[in-house]
Formats: C-alpha cells, structure tokens, sequence
C-alpha cells in the first residue's frame, strides 16, 4: 500500500513537471511565430525604423547616458598609386551616420552595440495594459530602475522602467506621470547596462612591445 503511495506521488510530480515543460514549449514557439510573422498579440506602443532614430538615453548605476546620431565625413578609397591617374579629379568624401556621445562627441564608441541598443526601440509591443494604477511601487515604477527615452524626427518617447515578472517574462514600464502600466518583454530593458567605459572601442596599441630583437 505504501508503495502505491508513493508511486502516485512520483506519478503526480512527473505529471506536473510534463504539464509545467508543454508551457513553456507553448510559449516559446508562440514567441518565435511572432518573431518570423512579426506579429504580436497586444498594444503597439511604439514602431519605427531604426535608422530613424536621433537620440536616445538610459541610466546606469545614477547616471544618465545620452547618445546622439551625428554624420561624419569618410575618406573615399583612392583611385590607385601607379600614377596613370595623376590629372583626374581627386575622389570626395563620403558621408555615414555615427553615434556619438553626447557629452563628449570625441570618444570613439562601439557603433555596433549603440546600434543593438537603439534597435530595441523600434518595436515596443504591451503584452498586458494595466489602467487606473494606484500604486505604482507595486510595480517597482515609484522609483523606477531606469528611465530610456528616444527621439526620431516624428517625436519622442519616455518610459520608466520598474520591476521585473520571472512568471511573464516582462518587465513593467509607464510614461512619466501616468497611471497605466505596460508589460513588455524582456528584451526592452536587456542591453541597458552599460556603463560609458564599456561602450568605448580599445585604441590600438601603439607600443614598441613588438619589436625586432
């Protein structure tokens, strides 16, 4: 008897180890279809195209960064050396789209992962809208983990961002001065935790380490 006890119970946990994996499975390829279709269930907040962001910025650890999209000229590859070419016109500059900092537009930072994270406001989609919100510590937005905001040509955007939901999957996000709560994905708030030193590309070294003996 004691025995078929226990082999319910053992039975009883699998069951509920199989019905937790399915889903999560479930959800999963639910997320990825939505990838592929580029549709996803809930309220789009905000949609742009990357390239048409100006100017965005977050904080890290109190301070707030702010980066801005500027040109700058690049040197056009020159025709050739063998001097056939002496009398034709020299080749002009071209023009390509930079981020900068704002504070000081001289540091030369990773373009690639600005990129990544300017790309993370392209698409904000609200899984879940919470309205008429009276407290919002219970959501961790009173005091707010972090603030991003972006700029296109069209307009800006302003988010707090508070606690995160393991159960979710989102983190909770609202406007300044709002009583409505969005869930969105986790992917919002990844990515924002950089500090300005690790956003700088490593100068080379110019040292005579590796000289001829």
């Amino acid at each position: 008897m004691k025995k078929q006890g226990r082999y319910f119970i053992v039975m009883v946990a699998v069951l509920a180890v199989l019905t937790a994996g399915y889903f999560f499975l479930a959800r999963y390829n639910k997320n990825q279809q939505e990838q592929e279709s580029g549709q996803v269930d809930g309220e789009v907040l905000a949609e742009t195209d990357r390239d048409d962001i100006l100017r965005f910025s977050y904080v890290y650890e109190g301070e707030t960064y702010v980066f801005e999209k500027t040109e700058v000229p690049v040197e056009a590859p020159e025709a050739g050396d063998d001097g056939a070419q002496s009398g034709s016109e020299s080749a002009e500059p071209t023009v390509e789209s930079r981020w900068v900092y704002a504070a000081d537009p001289s540091l030369n930072l990773m373009q690639s992962r600005i990129n990544s994270m300017a790309g993370k406001f392209t698409r904000i989609i609200a899984r879940q809208t919470i309205t008429d919100v009276t407290d919002l510590s219970q959501y961790g937005l009173e005091e707010p983990v972090n603030v991003v905001h972006w700029e296109t040509a069209q307009g800006s955007h302003t988010y707090n961002v508070g606690d995160y939901n393991s159960v979710g999957s989102v983190y909770y996000i609202c406007e300044p001065d709002s009583n409505t709560v969005y869930a969105v994905t986790t992917s919002f708030r990844t990515g924002m935790d950089y500090s300005l030193e690790e956003l700088l590309e490593e100068e080379a070294d110019g040292s005579e380490e590796n000289a001829a003996e």
